[in-house]
């Protein structure tokens, strides 16, 4: 077992020396967060930013290699995607831009974030709850402590990892074996730090219990049961395992009813190829670490690509 230098105290030193966020990432979540906006907002917000704008238009052209013609704009772009798809691609770009995540699966991180943003939106909007986007932005973010684990304490996380292979723990289950703090308290820390909200810091923090979030714990159990219907199962999410086992893994967060089962699944099946293939793209805004690649060897094939069946 490895000596325990990760702590909290450790961890803040480390969220201090993040670049913040670019303004064109709270300015884009504020139009997608508009009831009123429209695709042209959106689009002049975003040319605001011209290297941010030229990288969702390589993105798309990338991932849509199909369409008879080229998506040169914005104007194009956004309708094609939707506003959630625009939001999560800036937010995720920015990310990659700003931090390095080593030699670490980044298609894995960012395949279950993106998975549990779906989720957590089509929860939203089944149950007619309100602020759906605020509920995606969440499911986005909710793992953002791992981000800054692989990036400042490679080899802590890497012993994470072995100890979940060894024992069968999950993730936050070896994180208690070995340290003092866990992902969730230094995910809020980072969210702090890059301005979120207080339900969105809430949901970072307490999405593995919402009760402890308090006045925010109906808001939070919402990323909860995203987080657990997209946890992976072999090759897939695991809320292909059938409504009843999801109806029993999530019933002490936000209960999920046949109707937001169906609109969960079909919202997965509709985005998630698209995701896939942003993912498979994303890999040129990456910063590999070469401290990180020393310093961590990750074992080939252990870490599984999550699909809907036939995918």
């Amino acid at each position: 077992m490895p000596v325990k230098t990760l702590n909290i105290e450790s961890a803040l030193e480390r969220v201090k020396e993040l670049p913040t966020l670019p303004d064109v990432v709270f300015k884009v979540n504020e139009v997608v967060n508009d009831k009123n906006t429209s695709s042209a907002d959106l689009e002049r917000v975003i040319s605001r930013d011209q290297a941010m704008a030229a990288k969702v238009l390589k993105l798309v052209n990338s991932a849509f290699y199909g369409l008879p013609r080229k998506v040169d704009t914005l104007s194009l772009a956004i309708p094609l995607l939707g506003f959630s798809t625009v939001r999560n691609l800036v937010m995720s770009i920015s990310i990659l831009d700003l931090t390095t995540m080593g030699s670490f699966d980044v298609k894995q991180f960012w395949q279950h974030a993106f998975g549990t943003s779906i989720t957590a939106r089509a929860i939203a909007i089944a149950d007619n709850l309100p602020d759906a986007e605020t509920h995606s932005l969440a499911g986005l973010l909710h793992d953002i402590g791992k981000v800054l684990m692989m990036q400042y304490f490679p080899k802590e996380y890497q012993a994470v990892l072995d100890l979940m292979e060894a024992n069968g723990f999950n993730f936050l289950q070896a994180e208690k074996k070995l340290f003092s703090t866990n992902h969730c308290l230094i995910g809020s820390a980072v969210a702090d730090k890059w301005g979120f909200p207080d339900n969105i810091k809430a949901a970072i923090e307490h999405h593995h219990n919402p009760k402890s979030a308090y006045d925010l714990k109906d808001y939070v159990a919402v990323t909860a049961s995203a987080n657990i219907l997209t946890q992976p199962d072999e090759d897939k999410f695991f809320v292909m395992k059938g409504f009843d086992e999801c109806v029993e893994a999530c019933e002490s967060f936000h209960p999920i009813r046949v109707g937001t089962y169906r609109m969960v699944l079909g919202d997965l099946e509709k985005q998630m190829q698209l995701f896939e293939s942003f993912l498979d793209r994303m890999e040129v805004f990456r910063k590999p670490s070469e401290l990180v690649t020393q310093e961590v060897s990750r074992k080939k094939g252990d870490s599984g690509i999550w699909t809907l069946p036939g995918k």
